[in-house]
């Protein structure tokens, strides 16, 4: 059950991360191949983004912990370096700087194919 509830959870602040993050938005392959940065630029993850999928600090770990596990996200360790240079970033045990994996495009795109049905 806990699961279940992780990978709910994870789907959620995956969605949120696409929502708040303009460099996360899907694009169609055509749009990619066109401007190859949209996707592939990096994010750093804030409250707002666990606030908009109504998760407290422990649920938002978990589905961060989840969403790295499954291969959704993945960490830019290049712009972490930048970013440790600067000050005000937030500090995660699991790397502050992300980008949406193929996996969590992928999983993305199923969850706006639901919302159109």
């Amino acid at each position: 059950m806990q699961d279940d509830r992780t990978a709910q959870d994870a789907t959620r602040l995956l969605v949120a991360f696409s929502t708040n993050h303009e460099e996360a938005r899907i694009v169609s392959p055509e749009a990619r191949m066109v401007s190859p940065f949209g996707m592939d630029r990096t994010f750093v993850p804030n409250w707002a983004d666990a606030e908009q999928a109504g998760l407290d600090r422990v649920r938002r770990d978990d589905a961060m912990r989840w969403l790295v596990q499954q291969d959704m996200l993945e960490r830019d360790e290049e712009a972490e370096k930048l970013l440790g240079k600067g000050e005000g970033f937030p500090d995660y045990d699991f790397g502050s700087v992300f980008r949406i994996s193929d996996p969590g495009r992928e999983l993305l795109e199923e969850v706006r194919e639901r919302r159109q049905a």
